[in-house]
C-alpha cells in the first residue's frame, strides 16, 4: 500500500499562519507498544506508532507524489450500491445553503485543503489519528478557519441514513463540490466517484509548506503548485475559486496599512479600492478586528469570471497571492484570456477541480469507508 494513499494531512483559499512542526511530547521509559499495522491500519512493516508516522513524514517529503488517478474514479460509482447518493448530496446542500450562503466556497476550500497535502482522502476531517498526534484539522493552517467540516459531516449523515458503510466521505466531500459549483453556476456534470478514507492524519505534513499562504511570493506559489502536478495556467484557474466568497479583514491587512513594513498601503491596490477596504476594515490589531468580511467580488455566490476582469479593469485583488497573478509576465496574459470569456473561465475551472479531486487518490481495497468523518471505523 503506498503511502501517499494511506494518509492526507490544500481558493485556500488561504489565509493562515505558519506554525512550527508540532513538537513529540515527551515518552515514558517503558518500551513503546508494537502495532499490528497490517492487521489494524494496514501496514505490515512491525514498526512501533512513532516509528511508521515519521516514515510517512519522511516518505512524503523525499518522494512527493504527483499522481492523478482518473483510472479507477468513474461516473455513476454508486449506481447499484446507493443509487440515490448524488441526489442526497445535492437536496442535502441545498438546505444548507439556505442558512449559510458562503457554505460552497466553504467546501470549495475544504476540499483544496484536503487534497494539496498529500492527497484527496479526508484526513482533513480526522479529530483523531492512531498515532495520538496532532491531527491537519487542528493545525494552525487551518484550525477554526478552516469551514466547511459540520457541512460534510451532515451530508454524510443523510448518506449514511439511506446507504450506510457505502460513500465514503472522500466522495461525500467531491460530491458536494461538484453540486456547489452547478448552484454556483456551472453546468451541471456527473461526478467522478470511487474515493476512499484515509487511516491517518498528520499535521506535521500540512504544515510543511503543502498548503499556500495568502502573503506567499510567486515563486513559491508556482514551485507548490508544480509539485502538485499542475500547470501554471491551471494554477491561475484554481485561485479563480476567489471568484465567490469572502475573505476576513485580517488576511489582508498588511496590504491596506503597512505593507511590508512601509506603514504605507500596497502600491499595486490603487487609492479608492484602499480607501474603500479601510473603511470595512477600520480597526486593525483589536480583538474583534478579523470578524468584518469582504467579498472577493461583486458577485459571491458565483462562480464567474468577475474576480478575473476586477483584476484587468480596476487592478482590485485582496490578496497578495491574487495580486501577484496581473504582475507575473507568465499570468498576465492567462488573467487577461479569462477576464474576456466567462465560459472559458468555467470550462477550464471544472476541469481543473475535476483534476485537483483526482490527486493521490486512494481506490480499490485500500483505505476505508468511514461510517463517520472525524473517526477511523
Amino acid at each position: 500500500m503506498k503511502v501517499s494513499r494511506i494518509i492526507l494531512v490544500t481558493l485556500f483559499l488561504f489565509s493562515l499562519v505558519v506554525v512550527p512542526t508540532n513538537s513529540k511530547k515527551s515518552k515514558k521509559s517503558k518500551k513503546p507498544k508494537k502495532i499490528d499495522f497490517d492487521l489494524d491500519y494496514g501496514f505490515g512493516s512491525g514498526l512501533t506508532v512513532d516509528d511508521q508516522e515519521q516514515k510517512l513524514v519522511d516518505d512524503e517529503k523525499q518522494n512527493p507524489k504527483t499522481g492523478f488517478d482518473k483510472g479507477h474514479l468513474k461516473q455513476g460509482f454508486y449506481s447499484e450500491s446507493c443509487p440515490t447518493a448524488e441526489k442526497i448530496v445535492a437536496d442535502a446542500l441545498v438546505e444548507i445553503t439556505k442558512t449559510n450562503p458562503n457554505a460552497i466556497a466553504n467546501i470549495i476550500r475544504l476540499q483544496f485543503h484536503d487534497c494539496f497535502v498529500v492527497g484527496c482522502d479526508s484526513s482533513v476531517l480526522l479529530d483523531y489519528t492512531p498515532t495520538g498526534d496532532k491531527v491537519e484539522k487542528s493545525s494552525m493552517l487551518n484550525g477554526q478557519l478552516l469551514k466547511g467540516t459540520d457541512f460534510i459531516d451532515d451530508i454524510k449523515a443523510k448518506l449514511e441514513e439511506q446507504c450506510p458503510g457505502i460513500v465514503s466521505c472522500t466522495d461525500t466531500i467531491a460530491f458536494s463540490v461538484n453540486e456547489g459549483m452547478f448552484l454556483s453556476g456551472l453546468p451541471r456534470t456527473a461526478p467522478l466517484g470511487g474515493r476512499r478514507d484515509a487511516l491517518y492524519s498528520l499535521a506535521s505534513i500540512a504544515e510543511d509548506d503543502n498548503l499556500p499562504m495568502p502573503n506567499w511570493p510567486m515563486e513559491k506559489m508556482v514551485d507548490l503548485f508544480t509539485k502538485k502536478g499542475f500547470t501554471i495556467e491551471e494554477m491561475v484557474i484554481l485561485l479563480g475559486a476567489h471568484s465567490i466568497g469572502v475573505a476576513h479583514c485580517d488576511v489582508f491587512m498588511e496590504r491596506i496599512y503597512n505593507y511590508a513594513d512601509t506603514g504605507k498601503p500596497d502600491p499595486l491596490l490603487p487609492f479608492p479600492i484602499v480607501n474603500e477596504l479601510q473603511q470595512i476594515c477600520a480597526n486593525p490589531g483589536t480583538p474583534l478586528f478579523r470578524n468584518p468580511v469582504v467579498n472577493f467580488d461583486e458577485t459571491p455566490a458565483l462562480l464567474d469570471n468577475l474576480f478575473f476582469k476586477n483584476m484587468v479593469t480596476k487592478k482590485k485583488t485582496l490578496l497578495v497571492t491574487d495580486a501577484h497573478l496581473f504582475n507575473d509576465p507568465r499570468t498576465i496574459p492567462i488573467v487577461e484570456e479569462l477576464a474576456k470569456d466567462n465560459g472559458l473561465f468555467q470550462k477550464k475551472f471544472a476541469e481543473a477541480m475535476v483534476k485537483m479531486g483526482s490527486y493521490n487518490v486512494i481506490t480499490g481495497n485500500d483505505g476505508e469507508v468511514r461510517k463517520t468523518c472525524r473517526s477511523t471505523n
